[in-house]
């Protein structure tokens, strides 16, 4: 546990991160599936999808992609906006209550609860933990999307195996752990839905949940 818990950084501890991502994971793929292919987090997916609705004059379409593209803006500069003006060495656990709150919330909610709604709040909260949570051990990464940790865990491989740069193995073995947990999060999902409809949610709103908890009770423990 002391590895993957950096007692002196807690906010860039491995085990947060790994949880943070595969939950990231789990709700971009349940609101790929469940809102009709519109991404909570991945907001390159969907301006190309905001393009093609635009191009097929799918008013719907654009209004799905175009309010998760402003919420996630949004919730980004609500970390800013707190990280300035929060007087707490706590701000981090405020930062991962919206995401905690609209998870819990849409698990009670119908499967025609309207996605133009929903999926904005998602994003919002989904911005706010990447912002707060943007290192693993010292490297930057991303909890909601992976294609740059994809990239950074080939470029640490490849500098590993091919120039013996033994420097680069930690950060290739970290960027790995993402990418997989990511990549898990959005598999188990996509699995589950059928079954739990809103209520999936509910497993990855649990894990972030243990992860801001888990946070909070260590830097209070760091501190003491």
């Amino acid at each position: 546990m002391d590895k993957l818990i950096n007692y002196q950084k807690p906010a860039e501890a491995r085990l947060f991160a790994l949880l943070l991502t595969f939950s990231g994971g789990f709700i971009d793929a349940f609101t790929y599936i469940k809102c009709g292919r519109t991404m909570a987090a991945a907001q390159t997916g969907n301006i190309i999808f905001l393009s093609a609705a635009l191009a097929n004059h799918n008013f719907l379409g654009v209004v799905d992609r175009l309010g998760s593209l402003i919420a996630f803006i949004l919730g980004l500069a609500m970390v800013s906006i707190l990280h300035a003006h929060l007087r707490t060495d706590y701000w981090r656990v405020v930062c991962l209550l919206p995401i905690l709150l609209v998870g819990a919330i849409i698990g009670f909610l119908p499967d025609s609860f309207p996605d133009y709604l929903m999926v904005p709040a998602v994003s919002f909260g989904l911005a706010m933990q990447s912002a707060a949570f943007s290192k693993i051990e010292g490297l930057g990464y991303n909890s909601v999307f992976t294609s740059g940790s994809v990239k950074k865990a080939a470029v640490a491989w490849s500098e590993y195996y091919f120039h013996h740069d033994r420097s680069q193995r930690s950060a290739a073995f970290s960027y790995l752990m993402i990418v997989i947990c990511f990549t898990l999060g959005a598999i188990i999902s996509a699995q589950l839905l059928p079954f739990f409809r809103m209520k999936t949610i509910w497993i990855a709103t649990f894990l972030i949940l243990v992860t801001d908890s888990s946070y909070y009770l260590t830097k209070k423990n760091a501190k003491n």
